[in-house]
């Protein structure tokens, strides 16, 4: 079983942090006549089955509105399952969960969740994918002059080997990164990173984000929408986990109407410190 050289594992934290730096910068777009506005705005959600398998779900928008952000959470087995996958599509968001190496005996649920809505003007999903075993940031741009509205991602034959540390939003891209978990079997997989983006902004887009305190224990985090005056709806998502080396995964990311929910935990007990960050992505409200 290799072991990640201390040299690698700092030059990742030294990536990550550049990232979350370059994402500090908070970004609008005021309103004006060329934004566009979201109607039939809503936050759906499907679930799947509750057995202590590997499992999926699907949530379809309906009504004509289209798949503006994603979300997904495991429900009832807390650090022993990794998000393997959220994928976009223009009217479906599906995710997937997969049991780590140690495994549980509890029995657990995957929710996924899409927001849904008619911006009027077209959407387009963008991927981009990681070299084999390329523990490197992903990066998707929108085609110029198009503006991020949400995220997500596939790791593609991990199986609960590696899991991401970073999905992170600005004005017109994303970055990922995923990491190996550690220590752990290795195996073949690559990270494919999706793009949701927009011909015109929504009036008012915003981006925002809050990070917790560092400590080594599970937590949850919040953002939420919080303009002045007009009140606001969250659009996309991301999260980013610091410090966590592969020790740490994902719990949820969650859409509300008005903040993003993020929780991370621990695979099992470690001894350093680490951060969990929430992104949203926000608009007016029609």
């Amino acid at each position: 079983m290799p072991v990640l050289p201390s040299t690698t594992r700092r030059a990742w934290a030294a990536t990550v942090s550049l990232v979350i730096a370059l994402s500090a910068a908070i970004m609008t777009v005021p309103a004006s006549a060329s934004s566009a506005d979201i109607s039939g705005y809503q936050v759906k959600y499907a679930t799947s089955d509750s057995n202590s398998n590997d499992k999926g779900a699907e949530v379809t928008c309906t009504g004509g509105t289209r798949v503006l952000g994603t979300g997904a959470e495991i429900i009832g087995a807390s650090g022993a399952v990794v998000i393997d996958e959220v994928i976009p599509t223009t009217y479906t968001v599906s995710a997937y969960g997969v049991e780590t190496e140690e495994g549980t005996s509890a029995s657990w649920s995957i929710r996924v969740r899409a927001v849904c809505g008619d911006p009027d003007e077209s959407t387009t999903i963008l991927s981009r994918v990681s070299p084999l075993n390329g523990m490197i940031p992903v990066s998707v741009t929108c085609d110029p002059g198009e503006f991020l509205l949400g995220t997500g991602y596939q790791l593609e034959g991990a199986r609960g080997t590696a899991s991401l540390d970073y999905l992170i939003p600005q004005l017109n891209m994303v970055y990922a990164h995923a990491v190996n978990r550690y220590p752990a079997t290795y195996t073949d997989w690559t990270l494919r990173v999706f793009a949701i983006c927009a011909e015109d902004p929504p009036a008012g887009l915003w981006l925002y984000s809050e990070t917790s305190q560092s400590t080594s224990s599970n937590k949850p985090i919040e953002v939420a929408c919080g303009a002045a005056g007009d009140r606001q709806v969250v659009l996309g998502t991301g999260f980013s986990i610091g410090n966590g080396h592969g020790e740490v995964t994902l719990d949820y990311f969650i859409p509300t109407s008005d903040e993003v929910l993020v929780r991370a935990s621990e695979m099992e007990p470690i001894g350093h410190y680490w951060t969990v960050t929430a992104y949203a992505i926000c608009a007016w409200e029609q």
